[in-house]
């Protein structure tokens, strides 16, 4: 039985970061202000993931799939801060909904992840790649991002406390 539910986060895990890895690329925009940076929507499904998987195996999927995503798209700059932000967004979500998963609790802990997202690379924007310019260039478009974010994942919200019940990948709580 444990070995089952091993090989279920684990193929979970995988599909979780090419989903981020896909809906990233599905929906940019370029921010032509700073070259590599860009808007996505990528992060509804960070948020999602991390309410049904949590753990190490969200903090994976979401730092993965976003860091592949900058990849593929030339930001190869951004990827150690996507890395380290993607996952702490993850992380986020996933420890404030562990044992509350009230729609309150999840939309709390998307607006705290949405908010590490936009000053964490606002943060690496000041210092690695251009000053307060960078960093004031992608600051509103980061903010947008992630109001877009917590509201489409609010939205989905009722689904994925089903399939947080249904694939019991976490603890089942009420």
């Amino acid at each position: 039985m444990v070995a089952q539910d091993k090989t279920k986060k684990l193929t979970t895990t995988a599909v979780m970061t090419a989903l981020v890895f896909v809906v990233t690329l599905l929906i940019y925009i370029p921010v032509p202000a700073v070259k590599g940076a860009y808007f996505n929507i990528g992060d509804v499904i960070i948020y999602c993931l991390s309410f049904i998987l949590g753990g190490p195996y969200a903090v994976f999927a979401a730092a993965v799939g976003s860091a592949l995503a900058d990849l593929m798209l030339g930001s190869v700059i951004y990827i150690p801060a996507t890395l380290v932000i993607k996952g702490c967004m993850a992380l986020i979500v996933g420890v404030l909904t562990l044992k509350n998963i009230s729609f309150g609790r999840y939309l709390l802990a998307c607006v705290v992840a949405g908010l590490v997202m936009a000053f964490g690379y606002c943060t690496y924007e000041f210092f690695a790649i251009g000053g307060w310019a960078a960093a004031a260039a992608t600051f509103i478009p980061n903010m947008i991002q992630a109001g877009c974010g917590v509201a489409i994942a609010a939205a989905l919200y009722h689904p994925m406390r089903s399939l947080r019940n249904r694939f019991a990948l976490r603890p089942k709580l009420s």
